[in-house]
């Protein structure tokens, strides 16, 4: 009995071992980002991106750290680089650290249209049919296609912060201007804000922006066994559909 007694004591004071989890730093663009990064008020996140980040990094094996910033603030907190492990979504059509590193396989195509009022519709067949007009755009991103004839002020730009800004110069201008946007985020946002469709024309961009590929973005000194962990979970959502139900729920 006291050698049975000796030994739970014994075990008892042994060291348990105990494994930390892995901490990924997951980078989210504050309020400009739906439908692929949503929250309310830096919290109950989701989104395409989110939701793809989360099925790839479970809490029960990963410390996935959330942090939500304004754009200019995100890329520049990358650019330090000093936060290890991060990950978000780039394209390797963007400039900078969000095309630096990315998943094997892209997660969504991107495809761009020019919202209008309804009563007035552009014929747009190259970046010439906007010379003269105004386009309005997201504050702080990059609009490869229009940034020249913007510097050269053969288009004039009216920047906003935010999608309900820019619904409202688009029907107080009418005629003359339009928003150009990803087609994704413009009918998420005319959804959320509960604005018909059919109020106004949404017209192919492509001529102007061509379509392309969104990736998730990791740091350029990535751990190697976490990126490999990224692209094989990507390669079992597709073939699962996984990606596909996540995108649609959007």
């Amino acid at each position: 009995m006291h050698i049975l007694k000796l030994s739970l004591l014994v075990l008892l004071l042994m060291p348990i071992k105990t494994y930390a989890l892995t901490k990924i730093n997951y980078m989210v663009i504050q309020d400009q980002a739906q439908p692929f990064q949503n929250h309310q008020n830096k919290k109950h996140h989701n989104g395409i991106i989110t939701d793809i980040v989360k099925e790839i990094f479970p809490a029960s094996d990963y410390d996935l750290t959330i942090h939500t910033l304004p754009f200019n603030r995100m890329i520049k907190t990358l650019e330090q680089g000093k936060l290890e492990n991060w990950i978000t979504f780039g394209s390797p059509n963007w400039p900078g650290v969000q095309s630096l590193n990315l998943s094997q396989l892209p997660v969504f195509n991107v495809q761009h249209s020019l919202l209008t009022a309804k009563q007035h519709e552009f014929d747009i067949k190259s970046a010439q049919d906007l010379f003269g007009k105004t386009v309005i755009l997201l504050h702080g991103f990059d609009y490869p296609g229009l940034e020249e004839h913007i510097s050269n002020k053969d288009i004039n730009a009216i920047k906003v912060k935010s999608y309900s800004s820019a619904f409202k110069v688009v029907n107080r201008l009418k005629d003359k201007a339009g928003f150009v946007e990803m087609t994704v985020r413009i009918n998420y946002n005319l959804k959320e804000q509960k604005l018909a469709p059919d109020d106004y024309n949404l017209l192919n961009f492509s001529s102007v922006i061509a379509d392309y590929n969104l990736h998730l973005a990791m740091a350029p000194d990535m751990d190697a066994k976490i990126e490999n962990h990224i692209n094989e979970q990507l390669k079992k959502m597709q073939s699962s559909g996984k990606l596909k139900e996540i995108i649609d729920a959007y």
